[in-house]
């Protein structure tokens, strides 16, 4: 065994020998569902290095967000170049960067999720032993071109190794298509028809078309019993027990009258007039709740059709508190976002703010030279080690996607954080803050239950 393996923590070690025995085994496959911070990186480069040191012709394809791909992949084979013994070429950027990588004929080839169809077209063969999908809650839906192309592919290989720290964000259903990846439908089935059939009973329709599933009593439990014998699930909270607790504020705002009235008419008439006098319809309950949802925000965006563009300013509510949480912070602040409407106004209000997107701004985030951080959850939820530069957050939105939620917090609450994690959440009464809250509660429990599954031994 490679003398790096002694260099990880024995939760790692010991999810670096589980992968290795499930790849070896029946599935041949592995789930490492780790939480944020605890390393399934470094974890997958040890696998990979391993694997390779015993069969020189191992070849690994590594599939991640593009940010990940781009920066976490190549910074950390770098950072444990010591450790391992692989060489690495990175398959993002233009076409002909790709392509140069691919000529590199390399141990570890890196690319985005967005160029997994241009290798589809681009490379007949593909000389890949062994798939390593890093984010695999990308591939939830089985109707996306990138989950197919992997699945035919994954035919073709000896193994793969599937890496998320939230595998169910909405509902079991998730858990088909991810897991499909790693064992190539043995514990789940070939057909996600026959999946929904088996374990689940339709709950809402649409014109008498079956839009929303549940499941049936006992399922959950049978489900994760098929998972366990190549699924490990690890907590920070087992498994790092020096790191600071997180702690969830939550700030109760009024929402000012004129919004208040704005919000009714809309919720109750699908429209709105904006004080310039414009009008805002919303066409069903799907842009409806997206409508009352950035009026909570201060803001309410114009129709798709409406020749001015203009964006209707009604409140700064929670930008005012905003001011409050920064005054009494302490230390620098990241604020998580829902509109480009409240970045544009953070900036006019906000001394020294910097966007999570500028040039060399994470360095100088680690430094403590940003007062304030501001990002789009979905945009900075992977890839990003920033837990040195602060301990506070403030979400002025909250996201409906768990999975956007908790791996933004994680940017902070990582291993390698020293202070206790405060987490702002502001949110206005009675109006769909409450819901997105109620939301996010619930698949904070699926998330539980599943990971609690399958811990293993």
């Amino acid at each position: 065994m490679p003398h790096g393996i002694m260099t990880l923590h024995e939760y790692q070690r010991h999810a670096v020998a589980y992968a290795l025995d499930r790849l070896n085994g029946p599935h041949h496959g592995a789930g490492l569902f780790l939480e944020p911070g605890l390393g399934k990186t470094l974890v997958s480069i040890a696998v990979m290095d391993i694997l390779h040191a015993a069969d020189p012709s191992t070849r690994f394809l590594v599939v991640a967000p593009s940010l990940v791909a781009r920066n976490s992949w190549p910074d950390e084979l770098e950072q444990w170049r010591g450790m391992h013994r692989l060489d690495w070429a990175v398959a993002c950027g233009t076409p002909k960067r790709r392509m140069a990588a691919l000529e590199a004929d390399a141990t570890v080839t890196v690319i985005n999720q967005e160029n997994i169809a241009w290798l589809d077209r681009t490379v007949r063969e593909w000389p890949y032993t062994h798939l390593i999908v890093d984010e695999l809650g990308g591939y939830k839906n089985p109707n996306s071109q990138r989950f197919r192309i992997l699945r035919r592919r994954r035919r073709r290989m000896r193994g793969c190794l599937g890496l998320t720290g939230t595998p169910a964000v909405h509902d079991m259903l998730d858990l088909w298509a991810e897991t499909l990846l790693i064992d190539n439908g043995l514990a789940l089935g070939p057909s996600i028809v026959r999946y929904r059939e088996e374990w689940f009973q339709p709950d809402r329709w649409m014109n008498r078309r079956i839009i929303g599933w549940r499941e049936k009593p006992g399922s959950r439990r049978l489900i994760l019993e098929r998972l366990e014998p190549f699924c490990l699930s690890m907590s920070a909270r087992d498994n790092l027990p020096g790191l600071p607790e997180r702690l969830d504020v939550r700030e109760w705002l009024d929402m000012p009258r004129d919004t208040r009235d704005a919000y009714e008419r809309l919720r109750r008439d699908m429209l709105a007039e904006t004080p310039e006098g414009i009008v805002v319809t919303a066409a069903n309950a799907g842009v409806l709740t997206g409508k009352l949802s950035q009026l909570t925000s201060g803001c309410l965006y114009p129709d798709a059709d409406d020749p001015d563009r203009r964006i209707a300013h009604y409140d700064d509510a929670k930008l005012d508190r905003l001011d409050g949480i920064i005054r009494d912070a302490d230390g620098p602040l990241l604020v998580f976002y829902g509109y480009r409407d409240e970045l544009d106004r953070m900036r006019a209000r906000i001394p020294g703010l910097r966007e999570i997107h500028e040039d060399h701004v994470l360095d100088d985030w680690r430094a403590g030279r940003v007062p304030v951080l501001a990002a789009q959850p979905a945009a900075a939820k992977y890839g990003l080690n920033i837990q040195a530069g602060g301990h506070e957050i403030a979400w002025t939105c909250l996201p409906w996607s768990f999975d956007d939620f908790r791996q933004a917090c994680g940017r902070l609450h990582r291993q390698g954080q020293t202070r206790p994690v405060n987490v702002h959440l502001l949110m206005e009464e009675d109006t769909v803050d409450r819901m997105k809250m109620l939301a996010l509660n619930r698949r904070m429990s699926l998330h539980d239950a599943v990971m609690g599954a399958l811990k293993g031994c």
